[in-house]
């Protein structure tokens, strides 16, 4: 059941954070953070009164353990590594899974830091394992708290501490009675004492009480403790700027799951998209080809007749080219031929050019002459679309060679 205390509204800016109650009566509390910070509504679970998705869950203290740690180190990267193993030296290691905690410095100094460790009990109510809430946070730190000093106040009828060093929380926790009995101000005694021995507080100068008690209550804690005890009405929340994520570890699957669904639609929608893209671009490609083509089509049949000519005289002039080309003129071969006679040492007999083919014959002084006007030939760039062919050469009597050489233009062919 849902009770609503003020209007639901929330100004720009404003953030909402759902509170452990005081009771279990009504166990939670939605307030707005801000100047204007107020009760929203309470109710029994957070979902029934978050009144937004972005609100923030403060987590009862009774849901984290506090371990204030002095790390011999100053570099804020390796905190996480030596915290690890200090959970798991003291049993805080889930078996199967790595713990959920996180951190704040509380104090630094030279060669070492103090740091403020909250872990995530190992199993929580069903009803703090809700997706509904995008931060989960420590209710201790959701609280203006004052400096050097020790805090009480009640969460779901269940007393709870907070003690700061300056205005760092350094330690909180929940004390296993309702109510201020005398063993829960032993327990108070022995908490600080340990505190103060670890060198994890200094010396507190007030305890500050945000729930009733009676005026015998108040004098005992004043003077187990020693210390002035004043009493108020818990403030209205506001979150600290470094907000520690303590996320479940089922709601991290459930949001890591919701999350590669959101992408794995949205890949649906893009490659939908590309297809529909890519299924247009090809239409329109087809539909200008198609276009383009009728268009040579109708060009094509109106310039029927020209294009005929264009072809026909091409054809001609193929026929033609034989004869046009003056690097085949007869008359020029026969020049180049000569270019490549080795002086005084060869003469054409005779000279014949039939289309693409050449026939010379020739009478050299000797073997080597005829081998020589052969290699000429071959070498001469005026003949290079020329291949060569030369019979075996005959020696007559006198030493005189003859020889035969068949040309074949290869451009001609």
């Amino acid at each position: 059941m849902v009770r609503t205390l003020t209007t639901p509204r929330t100004a720009k800016g404003q953030r909402i954070v759902l509170l452990p109650g005081a009771t279990e009566a009504e166990p939670w509390e939605a307030w707005t953070t801000g100047a204007d910070a107020r009760c929203l509504r309470v109710g029994q679970t957070p979902p029934e009164i978050a009144a937004g998705r972005d609100a923030t869950l403060a987590l009862p203290v009774a849901q984290v353990t506090a371990l204030p740690l002095w790390l011999q180190e100053t570099d804020a990267k390796l905190f996480d590594g030596m915290i690890e193993l200090q959970l798991e030296a003291r049993g805080l290691q889930p078996r199967g899974r790595s713990a959920i905690f996180d951190r704040t410095i509380v104090a630094q100094e030279e060669a070492r830091t103090l740091v403020l460790v909250g872990v995530l009990a190992a199993t929580l109510p069903a009803e703090l394992e809700t997706d509904a809430f995008p931060v989960f946070e420590l209710s201790a730190r959701c609280f203006a708290l004052p400096p050097d000093a020790l805090v009480l106040w009640t969460e779901q009828d269940r007393l709870v501490l907070a003690i700061t060093r300056g205005d760092q929380l350094a330690y909180f926790h929940a004390l296993s009675e309702p109510s201020l009995t005398g063993r829960v101000v032993q327990d108070l005694t022995c908490i600080v004492a340990a505190l103060q021995m670890q060198d994890i507080i200094g010396v507190l100068q007030q305890v500050v009480v945000w729930t009733d008690l009676a005026p015998g209550e108040t004098a005992q804690l004043q003077s187990r403790l020693g210390l002035p005890v004043r009493s108020e009405s818990r403030p209205a929340p506001s979150l600290p700027g470094d907000a520690w994520n303590l996320t479940p570890a089922r709601v991290d699957e459930v949001k890591r799951q919701q999350a590669a669904r959101r992408w794995q639609g949205r890949a649906m929608v893009l490659v939908a998209l590309l297809v529909l893209a890519i299924g247009a671009a090809l239409g329109a490609h087809l539909y200008l080809t198609s276009r383009d083509v009728a268009q040579l089509q109708q060009w094509q049949t109106a310039h029927a007749s020209s294009l005929q000519m264009v072809h026909d005289t091409q054809a001609a002039w193929q026929d033609l080219q034989p004869v046009v080309d003056t690097s085949s003129y007869p008359l020029e071969v026969l020049l180049h031929v000569s270019e490549s006679l080795p002086n005084d040492q060869v003469h054409l007999t005779l000279f014949e050019a039939n289309g693409n083919k050449l026939m010379l014959k020739a009478e050299a002084k000797n073997l080597t002459a005829a081998f020589t006007f052969f290699d000429q030939l071959k070498k001469n760039p005026h003949l290079k679309d020329y291949t060569w062919e030369m019979a075996q050469p005959h020696s007559l009597a006198n030493d005189v060679t003859q020889m035969q050489i068949e040309g074949t233009h290869a451009t001609h062919e």
